[in-house]
């Protein structure tokens, strides 16, 4: 009982750190490359397994595309298929704390807009 009080706060800073600091720094100040590539590559994974299971179905909806139509449709019906939306929610939700712990950019830093 002990542990789970003593970490409510530590959950509830990070809580804070993503939700709250982070997008608020991603809206209202410049941000440097570094943090831009970061948070690029935290994205990525969400957008590939979307891409990988969304897309099959969507062009190979006939039974005439043998191989790619049951393929699909594994996909389409497997149940491992929400884990890895998990994950990729996850990491995109990962990606908004990036702002708020990467350091604000030097002058001599691109400005991205």
């Amino acid at each position: 009982m002990e542990a789970t009080t003593r970490s409510v706060p530590y959950v509830l800073s990070y809580l804070q750190l993503t939700f709250i600091r982070g997008p608020k720094q991603l809206l209202t100040s410049r941000i440097s490359t570094k943090c831009a590539a970061a948070m690029v590559a935290m994205c990525t994974p969400s957008l590939l397994f979307c891409a990988l299971l969304t897309i099959p179905a969507m062009i190979f909806h006939s039974p005439n595309q043998n191989a790619y139509f049951h393929f699909s449709r594994i996909l389409e019906n497997d149940p491992s298929r929400w884990f890895v939306l998990v994950l990729s929610a996850i990491c995109a939700i990962m990606s908004l704390a990036i702002p708020a712990t990467m350091p604000k950019p030097r002058d001599s830093d691109i400005p991205l807009f």
